[in-house]
């Protein structure tokens, strides 16, 4: 797995549960690095986007002694659990994002970490290792130096020599694909789509579709997963917590005809299709 975290000149990278600063170079970075992949995270991480809202195209884990749920991501009650779960991933498809305490847990597991080295003192109260003062890590890659209001930064890419094993099984590789914001979906308009044994999975599949882990997937559902022997993908698909539109389109017959069926509007249509039956 790998992390990503932009740090001020000591190591610092984050005050009163916010980012030190906001750089759109370091921000479009992130936001490219991080697509279509797992995300690892602590809580307050989580709390800290958009409405504290899980960041969307990415499967959101966070770590939290709460047994609460989280909408929209995966929660893991420690690291032991998290990393148990991870299991189902490929490596290169992980990625930890903060904060502290996360970065410093899963440090030894990382195989790469993307640093943005800011040259500034932020007087930040969270930190990240020094990896410049870690003999198993060393600089594989370093931008040229670049500015922003005043501030001067630089991204740099280090590579772990001694990397604490997992055993990764890639089973789960296209995860991220489920959790891409979707505005619509196009349904053969055949005359399944009104049949009365279709219309419950079809409702079950679009919401599954359109929120994926809706009411969030808490630490005893990922118990509940890791006993059951089945991948975290089908796992989920089971029970219609996430679903493709291909989950969808094979509960209906083929039409030459489609309908489009809005997230907004998705209420009024399941409304409008239970009167048809």
């Amino acid at each position: 797995m790998k992390l990503i975290v932009a740090v001020d000149e000591n190591w610092g990278i984050g005050r009163g549960g916010d980012l030190l600063t906001s750089i759109p170079d370091d921000m479009r970075f992130f936001r490219e690095t991080t697509q279509r992949h797992v995300l690892v995270m602590g809580s307050k991480t989580l709390r800290s986007f958009k409405n504290a809202r899980p960041l969307p195209g990415r499967l959101n884990i966070v770590l939290t002694r709460s047994e609460a749920a989280f909408p929209g991501a995966a929660a893991c009650r420690s690291v032991e659990q998290a990393l148990e779960l991870l299991k189902s991933f490929d490596s290169d498809d992980i990625m930890v994002i903060g904060g502290g305490m996360i970065y410093r847990r899963l440090l030894p597991y990382c195989s790469k970490a993307y640093i943005t080295k800011m040259r500034f003192n932020g007087s930040a109260d969270t930190f990240m290792t020094n990896l410049d003062e870690l003999d198993s890590w060393e600089i594989a890659a370093e931008s040229e130096l670049k500015e922003y209001d005043g501030i001067n930064y630089s991204f740099t890419e280090y590579a772990n020599t001694d990397i604490k094993a997992v055993d990764f099984t890639g089973a789960c590789s296209n995860m991220s694909e489920y959790f891409k914001t979707k505005k619509y979906i196009d349904l053969p308009a055949s005359d399944d789509l009104y049949k009365p044994e279709v219309i419950n999975a079809l409702e079950a599949k679009l919401n599954a579709c359109f929120y994926p882990l809706k009411n969030g997937f808490s630490a005893a559902d990922v118990d509940n997963y890791l006993k059951s022997g089945s991948t975290f993908e089908d796992y989920l698909k089971a029970r219609n917590l996430i679903a493709s539109e291909e989950d969808i389109t094979s509960l209906l017959g083929k039409s030459s005809e489609m309908i489009r069926v809005e997230k907004d509007e998705l209420p009024a249509f399941l409304d409008r299709i239970k009167k048809s039956r």
